[in-house]
């Protein structure tokens, strides 16, 4: 367990995921995929606003007016805070439902699908291209954060245990050479939630173990960090100088005893790992 760590908002999210901050609003994105809920944690005040929508929302994107794109049930929508809706802009072909997602260097909103029983190799990564969905990765068993270098230049994706990396062209969003970049060995916990730092390091969030690694470029294990809960499952940047690591976890499963010896589980949490995080455009979408 790390000290450092701060309760932001003591909650028993299923599905806690897809953090996303938002400086001109000053706040967080996030939601709890299995309730169906978007949350919003205001920086200034720690008040933390619940939404529940029509769908499952796995990942979230900021648009350019200040609201948001995301990846929702079968593909891509917009989110409507307003009315607490979701407007479908296309369906994807594979996968049973969306996954993990975010925008580019380039403001493009990326998602991939996954299966429910993680079925070898059926599911993919898409790249939302006005009101089509176009797939960028093909063969995908179990998506779990995906993340690009500061420059753009180098993609990174979870599948299962193994973290791999792709080329990556940001002004045609291509990606291309995949190859294995790190496995997660079981002992590590599940790599899920991604998180790129302005020095091109990659955090992870592994769940099962609450561990937090920090990977430098080339691949190797520079930092180790401990969150106050077991069920680590998202990262995201924050802070007026993106000094802030917004982490969220979940819960699924667990029963009384479970909760008494994990009692952080599913809430959302806030460390200052000394890094600061590489910026996220908005999506370039109309």
């Amino acid at each position: 367990m790390s000290e450092d760590f701060e309760l932001l908002v003591d909650r028993q999210a299923l599905c806690g995921s897809a953090p996303l901050w938002m400086s001109a609003q000053n706040c967080v994105y996030w939601v709890d995929l299995l309730r169906r809920e978007l949350h919003t944690f205001y920086r200034d005040t720690g008040v933390n606003e619940v939404r529940v929508l029509p769908g499952k929302v796995t990942a979230l994107g900021a648009t350019r007016q200040g609201q948001l794109i995301a990846a929702a049930n079968g593909g891509f929508s917009r989110v409507h805070l307003g009315r607490s809706g979701l407007e479908p802009v296309v369906q994807v072909r594979n996968g049973d439902r969306m996954s993990i997602g975010g925008c580019d260097p380039a403001g493009r909103f990326v998602a991939c699908t996954m299966t429910h029983a993680s079925d070898l190799r059926a599911s993919g990564c898409y790249v939302l291209e006005g009101n089509r969905a176009r797939l960028l990765i093909d063969g995908l068993t179990g998506p779990g954060g995906v993340a690009w270098s500061p420059d753009g230049t180098r993609m990174y994706v979870v599948d299962v245990r193994t973290i791999w990396i792709y080329d990556y062209d940001p002004q045609r969003a291509r990606a291309h050479a995949g190859r294995t970049w790190v496995v997660c060995a079981e002992s590590d916990g599940s790599p899920e939630g991604l998180a790129v730092d302005s020095e091109g390091c990659v955090w992870v969030a592994m769940h099962w173990t609450g561990r937090i690694h920090r990977y430098a470029p080339s691949g190797d294990l520079e930092t180790i960090l401990w969150a106050p809960t077991r069920r680590v499952s998202g990262l995201a940047f924050g802070g007026s100088r993106l000094e802030e690591l917004y982490v969220t976890s979940a819960c699924f499963g667990y029963d009384e005893p479970a909760f008494n010896a994990d009692p952080y589980a599913g809430s959302l949490l806030r460390f200052r790992p000394g890094a600061t995080g590489a910026p996220l455009p908005p999506w370039q979408g109309l």
